[in-house]
């Protein structure tokens, strides 16, 4: 992303913006990817894994229910250009490797 320094190059990689938000003294280019749904566990510390009536036959033959929760993170990039010079870029939940030419 360091790479895209100039209005130009933001556009050419990724096109129209999906908003774009005229500052006093910068424009905003946000362009929106959707949202990332995560399945995360979640082990709640007031539980515990072990009880009085605990043996292996009482182990085997319960079945425990696991714990997640759901993460959702929103995927967007946004940069903030003033005149034709990127001043600001900033991303969440995105990754556009660049790949070297050797």
């Amino acid at each position: 992303m360091s790479m895209l320094t100039s209005k130009q190059m933001v556009i050419e990689k990724f096109g129209e913006p999906t908003f774009l938000t005229n500052r006093d003294d910068f424009d905003e280019y946000y362009y929106d990817f959707g949202i990332f749904r995560e399945r995360v566990n979640y082990f709640d510390p007031k539980i515990s894994l072990v009880s009085k009536g605990d043996s292996v036959y009482s182990a085997v033959n319960n079945e425990v229910e696991s714990q997640f929760r759901i993460q959702i993170t929103k995927k967007y990039i946004k940069f903030h250009i003033k005149g034709e010079k990127v001043i600001y870029w900033e991303s969440q939940a995105v990754n556009f490797p660049t790949k070297k030419n050797d």
